[in-house]
């Protein structure tokens, strides 16, 4: 873990300023690297170079800054070595020379750059504080550890603390030290999403497999959930869209021909394509939902 204070940005010279985290290794990467899209899929990028078009380099340190949400990373293919960074926040990222990896982290710029915002970005006496993970590894260890400590990150505990006059041994006696919400751990692809009272005896459910088709644990993986959590049991539930307001079987979905002919799938528990499902009521016992790479399923579940 690298900590991090800067600020506030000099600008006495009259220049404006961006300030970078800068990591550089030896691997080959080939020019590539990969960022995140919102936490979840990873993106490849490579230098000077736009899949669809042909890029013509007019910014070559601009045009190939990307957004990494939550994770940045380089591949030595022949050494099967990955070098991960992961952030706290939004940040930009590239890898603008081959082997290193860098985060612009702070900023300053003293004109309006001519991008629609109509003023420049000159916050005065701005301080940023935040870290950086990084982590080396083989490349199937490292995809493993990347989707679990970004998840870490996301939700990491909030640290409080309280004056008292009491010993740890009477605080203990006195106060449940431990909760587990679970009843078992859920599979290590599996992240429970979200978690939310809708009102007497319903709850909304959403879980997502963590990861994606080419990477370690890429299997489709079922769950039980009549008996997961210790506080309820589940007695059945309907399957919503990912949004989590309407029924999925009242979705009718647009189908598009696509070069590539895939379909949208909606699952097991449903039938068709994505247009005239049957809407199904799965109830207990034996609520068994499938999760494959990269799915988010969303549920309204009746407890007890």
């Amino acid at each position: 873990e690298f900590e991090f204070t800067i600020g506030p940005i000099p600008f006495q010279d009259g220049l404006g300023k961006e300030v970078v985290s800068r990591f550089s290794t030896d691997l080959d990467s080939s020019s590539t690297w990969y960022t995140d899209a919102n936490g979840r899929e990873m993106q490849k990028r490579r230098l000077n170079y736009r899949p669809t078009w042909k890029f013509n380099s007019t910014e070559p340190v601009a045009g190939n800054y990307y957004p990494v949400n939550s994770r940045i990373f380089i591949r030595d293919e022949s050494k099967d070595v990955q070098f991960t960074v992961l952030t706290d926040r939004s940040q930009g990222g590239s890898s603008l020379n081959n082997g290193q990896v860098e985060l612009m982290v702070h900023r300053r710029c003293l004109h309006d750059d001519g991008r629609g915002v109509g003023e420049a970005l000159n916050e005065t006496g701005l301080v940023v504080r935040g870290s950086h993970f990084v982590s080396l590894d083989h490349t199937s260890n490292a995809t493993v550890l990347h989707r679990e400590l970004g998840e870490a990150l996301m939700l990491m505990p909030w640290l409080a603390l309280l004056p008292s006059n009491e010993t740890y041994p009477s605080y203990k006696d006195k106060y449940n030290m431990e909760y587990a919400g679970l009843t078992m751990d859920l599979p290590p692809q599996v992240h429970l999403l979200t978690l939310e009272l809708l009102g007497d005896k319903k709850i909304l459910l959403r879980l997502e497999h963590q990861f994606q088709a080419d990477e370690p644990l890429n299997t489709p993986v079922n769950i039980t959930l009549d008996n997961l959590f210790t506080a309820f049991k589940i007695a059945q539930v309907t399957e919503l869209t990912l949004g989590g307001n309407a029924d999925l079987s009242s979705v009718h979905r647009l189908q598009w021909n696509t070069k590539d002919k895939e379909g949208m799938g909606m699952g097991p528990a449903w039938n068709g394509n994505g247009s005239g499902n049957v809407r199904q009521v799965l109830k207990a016992p034996g609520i068994v939902v499938s999760l494959s790479p990269m799915q988010i399923r969303t549920f309204e579940a009746t407890i007890e």
